[in-house]
């Protein structure tokens, strides 16, 4: 459960790096791609963390 739960920090977390960026209008192109890789390392943490999960019940 605690790597499902730090997916979606990281997931988060890469949404604010997005929205700060962008509202500050520094770099708008790299702090979008930087939230994206970002959120995306959260999204595969997440679901890696839920399969092995899964698999421990299972």
């Amino acid at each position: 459960m605690k790597t499902l739960h730090f997916g979606v920090a990281i997931i988060l977390f890469g949404l604010t790096i997005e929205i700060a960026f962008n509202s500050n209008g520094l770099g708008y192109s790299q702090g979008t791609i930087l939230g994206l890789i970002v959120s995306v390392i959260g999204m595969i943490i997440s679901i890696i963390g839920f399969f092995r999960n899964e698999h421990i019940k299972g």
